[in-house]
């Protein structure tokens, strides 16, 4: 059975790309992603990885 593990992030609108290409070189996956307005415009990121069953 699989187990998962779970981040949000609040990602700025600037360099996005980057942020996200940081976060996945991790092995997040981008499950979600939700634009939200404001003074500064930012997304809010859901990711999800598989967690270690320390099988290794």
């Amino acid at each position: 059975m699989r187990a998962w593990e779970y981040r949000v992030e609040e990602l700025s609108a600037v360099q996005i790309t980057n942020q996200l290409n940081f976060i996945g070189n991790d092995g997040w996956e981008l499950i979600h992603i939700r634009f939200q307005e404001g003074e500064a415009p930012s997304y809010l990121c859901f990711f999800k990885r598989q967690k270690d069953q320390g099988l290794f």
